[in-house]
């Protein structure tokens, strides 16, 4: 998962918003492979975690989405 966005402050808007999709997709895909594996509590914690991008997707539609440690 691309956690590098948190680190910068001048990527503009449309590039961050294609990184957050593909936090989205990837935490997806993986949470269903843990599924179909019986790894059900790590399949939670990517559900937790596609929530958390999904959030960051809002906020950042909002315009109110901040780079966590820039």
């Amino acid at each position: 998962m691309s956690s590098a966005r948190h680190f910068r402050t001048d990527q503009n808007p449309a590039q961050t918003a294609k990184e957050i999709e593909a936090d989205i997709t990837n935490s997806r895909r993986a949470q269903r492979e843990l599924q179909a594996a019986g790894q059900h509590r790590l399949a939670e914690t990517m559900r937790a975690a596609t929530d958390e991008h999904l959030d960051e997707l809002a906020e950042l539609d909002a315009g109110t989405w901040t780079p966590k440690h820039a």
